[in-house]
């Protein structure tokens, strides 16, 4: 089976959530605020969700079933995170 949308759907996740760890990298420098901190932990966790998900996916040659279960534990994680430091953090 042919999945390239799908890795192109992977890599523009790894794309875009490095951004968005970088940006909260950059400000939790300035700021240091927890909830930056931890912005940048939970994209973090989305996009390394992707990443490992494709090197299982297309190098090792592991189940569909078993990368995208891998993935979507890894982006529930992240995603915790995220509504953690929008909601669970002072300052």
């Amino acid at each position: 089976m042919n999945y390239v949308i799908l890795d192109v759907a992977q890599g523009l996740i790894l794309v875009f959530s490095s951004i968005v760890v970088f940006l909260a990298s950059r400000t939790y420098r300035r700021a240091k605020t927890r909830a930056m901190l931890l912005l940048a932990l939970g994209f973090a966790f989305v996009g390394a969700g992707a990443l490992v998900a494709g090197i299982l996916f297309n190098l090792a040659g592991s189940n569909f079933v078993t990368v995208e279960t891998i993935q979507a534990c890894s982006q529930a994680v992240g995603f915790f995170v995220i509504v953690y430091s929008l909601v669970g953090t002072e300052g």
